[in-house]
């Protein structure tokens, strides 16, 4: 607003000089295009790139966030709905056999020989599974002793390396890389060790 006062002064003042109304335009002019100087296609394309940049920025993120909201990712899924994330990794097929020591792991290989069960009973499987991939860990777990080695096989996932192991009635299993100790739910502890004493009379651990 300032600048078209003194566009206007500066014009009247034009009118009191004695000079043709041709001069008097060409003045005028001259001053317009002083007070707003052609800007360049560089300028404006800078700061039309810079524009078009955050909006492409803002349409990502709202892109990205309502694929998160209509699939949630896997660690969201399992700390949302746990059984929802075990139904999709299920336990095929497992492999038990006497242990050594806490530290050694015997079910590398040749898994076909004496001495390992081969277990595919489907209330075993669905035990071990709820078990191993629940949150039911327990601290200060009892020590391991007369462990099983137990080895977890899943369709479309790593295999679960695990010690079992009995205490009082109990029935207690651990990854062999982790700390963490889970226990069977007492409900099916019983029928967990009659299963693990019936095996042992067959294939004579």
């Amino acid at each position: 607003m300032k600048k078209s006062f003194e566009l206007e002064d500066s014009f009247r003042s034009l009118s009191q000089i004695p000079r043709s109304e041709i001069q008097k335009r060409k003045t005028y002019n001259t001053i317009v295009k002083t007070g707003r100087p052609d800007r360049p296609i560089g300028y404006i394309a800078r700061n039309w790139t810079g524009s078009l940049l955050t909006i492409v920025m803002i349409l990502v993120c709202a892109a990205y966030l309502l694929t998160e909201i209509k699939s949630p990712s896997q660690a969201g899924l399992a700390a949302l709905n746990p059984a929802e994330l075990f139904a999709s990794s299920e336990i095929v097929i497992t492999y038990l056999t006497k242990s050594d020591s806490a530290e050694h792991f015997n079910l590398h290989s040749n898994l076909t020989r004496k001495g390992v069960a081969i277990i595919d009973e489907p209330n075993w499987r669905g035990i071990m599974n709820r078990t191993v991939n629940g949150r039911n860990n327990v601290e200060n777990a009892p020590e391991m002793e007369g462990a099983y080695d137990l080895l977890l096989i899943y369709e479309g996932r790593k295999p679960d390396k695990c010690k079992l192991w009995i205490n009082e009635e109990n029935v207690y299993i651990k990854r062999v890389k982790e700390q963490r100790v889970y226990k069977v739910e007492a409900s099916k502890a019983a029928k967990v060790i009659a299963m693990i004493e019936d095996m042992e009379k067959q294939v004579q651990f």
